[in-house]
């Protein structure tokens, strides 16, 4: 698909974000839609618009080729102060106000980003493949299972609607905001290294999928460039690590910082497989070592 116009919900956060710039970096005329940016967000290349959808879709904003929603509060009710209602109309409200907005300006392609975690942690042995059943039954995963169906019914007139489903995620620009507390595991054992303080593995040393978000744009271009699969893809990297494995890798890189066993804690799903598909067939996704080399380059250079 050649670059055109495309415009990402939720890019004043960490995926969106990582979407707008990678696909900015790719030759396309970005646009960024969200409550507020950040102040180094002037400068990653894609025009910004701020705006809440879920009091609608702004008025200026533009026609595209390709929309990817993003926007997603995935901080759960309880910590928000707010009820199961409301924060399920945060979350579909924004949907359904950029649905309408698809359904009015007929883009050529509709991306929704789902997650790995629609699955329950009994969903699948050795991996989760999107042959395997979604149970998962958290407010999380069924907001996302729900939407995920929405959205394939929803679809029509022309635009072709990707369900994408991401897993464990690393990469730069990761931060805390009012509608994702907490960050990575990456992001937290790097933020205790750089204080010299010890990295918590936990003792059942779980095995997780990891994917750089800066592969995240290349390979969603790729993906929208052939038709819709009809069902929900894995897009990510199908390298794995475990839990320990990922701890030393950071701690190598600063001395005296050692890693710390602590108890497990709720139970880990297996990786997610990626799906098998044409379109990414040979595609190069970063490795978590040379990932994490450029986090800790970028960290420097900040």
């Amino acid at each position: 698909m050649k670059p055109g116009r495309i415009l990402v919900t939720g890019a004043g956060g960490f995926v969106g974000g990582a979407l707008a710039e990678g696909f900015a970096r790719l030759g396309w005329e970005a646009t960024g839609l969200d409550r507020e940016f950040g102040a180094d967000d002037a400068g990653r290349g894609f025009r910004t618009i701020m705006g809440d959808l879920s009091k609608g879709v702004p008025p200026d904003l533009p026609p595209v080729d390709v929309v990817v929603h993003a926007a997603w509060v995935t901080t759960d009710p309880e910590t928000l102060g707010v009820s199961p209602t409301e924060h399920l109309r945060l979350n579909l409200a924004p949907l359904l106000a950029i649905l309408d907005y698809v359904e009015r300006t007929r883009p050529t392609v509709f991306v929704f980003l789902s997650s790995s975690g629609v699955f329950a942690a009994g969903d699948g042995d050795d991996g989760l493949s999107d042959a395997h059943a979604a149970t998962g039954l958290s407010y999380y995963a069924a907001q996302k299972r729900a939407s995920e169906l929405l959205v394939q019914a929803a679809s029509s007139g022309g635009t072709a609607a990707h369900v994408m489903r991401l897993g464990y995620l690393f990469g730069p620009g990761e931060v805390e905001r009012a509608s994702r507390r907490g960050v990575s595991l990456v992001a937290g054992w790097l933020a205790a290294a750089q204080e010299g303080r010890p990295l918590a593995v936990r003792e059942d040393d779980p095995v997780r999928d990891w994917t750089f978000t800066t592969d995240l744009a290349p390979a969603l271009e790729r993906v929208v460039a052939g038709p819709p699969a009809g069902r929900p893809l894995h897009l990510g990297s199908p390298r794995t690590c475990s839990d320990r494995t990922w701890a030393t890798l950071i701690a190598d890189q600063f001395p005296g910082v050692a890693l710390e066993t602590v108890p497990a804690g709720p139970s880990v799903k297996p990786p997610m497989i990626p799906s098998v598909i044409a379109a990414l067939r040979g595609f190069e996704w970063t490795d978590p070592g040379s990932g994490l080399r450029a986090l800790i380059s970028g960290m420097v250079a900040t």
